[in-house]
């Protein structure tokens, strides 16, 4: 039985694994030319379809608690506009006790935030959120909602339309 022959140093690490770059181009072309088909298939829906695309923005909420609890609704929530965010940011700082931003912890800054941007932006909600803050354990529960309204002016940024606010000069 013969003993293959020892492999220098430079054939042990030659990248073998790696593919040359004509494969590479001819990998590239196949794959190019088998999402083509796919992206001809299914033409992109309109953004301006979406429900978050309109001003305000009505949604269904459901939202199960880790406790079983089911909680549901239907809020509106509009674009929040500068006097809102003022008021929110002021409204923010007084729920904060006026304290610094740098001697509150991050969880309590976050959910005085929350709740001041819910209250200025939501222009309808169900009964059990009149007042977020007084929920026991509430937290979860904010987040989730306030999620759905960050969700919507997302959306509503790159995709809205207004109507009826003036003209933009160019």
């Amino acid at each position: 039985m013969t003993q293959p022959k020892p492999q220098t140093l430079e054939e042990r690490l030659k990248p073998t694994h790696l593919i040359e770059a004509a494969q590479a181009e001819q990998i590239k072309e196949t794959v190019e030319q088998e999402t083509a088909d796919l992206s001809a298939q299914a033409p992109e829906p309109d953004p301006g379809d979406d429900p978050k695309a309109q001003n305000p923005y009505v949604f269904d909420f459901e939202w199960t608690d880790p406790q079983g609890s089911v909680w549901k609704g239907r809020f509106q929530t509009h674009m929040p506009t500068p006097l809102d965010i003022i008021r929110a940011g002021v409204m923010q700082s007084k729920l904060l006790g006026g304290a610094p931003k740098a001697s509150v912890d991050a969880l309590t800054d976050e959910v005085a935030f929350m709740v001041s941007r819910l209250s200025f932006c939501l222009d309808e909600r169900p009964d059990w959120f009149t007042d977020p803050l007084s929920l026991t354990d509430g937290i979860p529960l904010i987040q989730a909602v306030f999620e759905e309204v960050a969700a919507f002016e997302a959306y509503f940024r790159q995709h809205g339309k207004t109507q009826g606010q003036g003209t933009r000069k160019s």
